[in-house]
């Protein structure tokens, strides 16, 4: 949904708008597991921990096929050369299976005690190795968002720290820019605390491929989120 366009009236309201009580969040992440378990989502896992408050979700992807989604390729024939020097490389044809292996990402949905708005920590792993930042580029991140997000915009950028609950290291997206973007998305709206987290899940997860199917966005009477610039 373009910036400037607004979601209809929703049963509800988040109290303190455009930022999210703990209590909103609590509700508002224990109604979207509710409604993610009556849809085919296609994620691994998804569950509510209790313990610090987080909404944790789990899933795989093909690394091949995903890189061949992400990455764009310049001509067929650039493509056809390359498959003719693996064809007559062994190393390089056992170079191309191992590609095929599964990479496992796992988000945890937290609320930021900073800003008070939903935070995005992931951690992206092959054969159980976290990997860096290079391939959470090449394998998670849209061709269309990463000048955004490299130069932090209205989504923010991706920075490496510390998780805050469990302390071990992970990527996350900045949660700096989001009181802004819910802002320009729902301001004079009534929304629910439920569809304060789906629209913006809509905007944060598209950039790391944490994807929601479009009939999420319809039962609740939300328009489906495009890029914003």
């Amino acid at each position: 949904m373009a910036a400037g366009s607004h979601p209809p009236e929703l049963e509800g309201t988040v109290s303190t708008f455009p930022l999210l009580s703990q209590d909103d969040f609590k509700s508002a992440c224990r109604a979207f597991l509710d409604r993610v378990h009556r849809a085919n989502v296609g994620w691994s896992s998804i569950r509510f921990q209790s313990a610090g408050s987080i909404l944790k979700i789990s899933q795989t992807l093909d690394s091949l096929q995903d890189q061949t989604l992400v990455q764009s390729v310049d001509n067929q024939d650039t493509q056809d050369s390359q498959l003719a020097a693996y064809e007559e490389d062994s190393e390089a044809l056992i170079h191309t299976y191992d590609t095929h292996d599964t990479l496992q990402i796992d988000y945890d949905i937290l609320l930021s005690p900073t800003y008070q708005v939903p935070a995005l920590y992931f951690v992206l792993r092959r054969a159980s190795m976290p990997l860096g930042i290079d391939e959470v580029y090449r394998y998670l991140v849209p061709e269309q968002y990463r000048e955004n997000i490299q130069s932090v915009g209205i989504m923010g950028g991706i920075s490496f720290g510390y998780h805050p609950v469990s302390g071990t290291p992970a990527f996350f997206v900045h949660p700096c820019n989001t009181a802004d973007a819910m802002r320009e998305i729902a301001s004079g709206h009534r929304i629910s605390p439920e569809a304060y987290l789906i629209i913006w899940l809509g905007l944060v997860g598209n950039c790391v491929r944490l994807q929601l199917p479009s009939e999420l966005f319809a039962t609740m009477g939300i328009p489906e989120l495009e890029h914003i610039e």
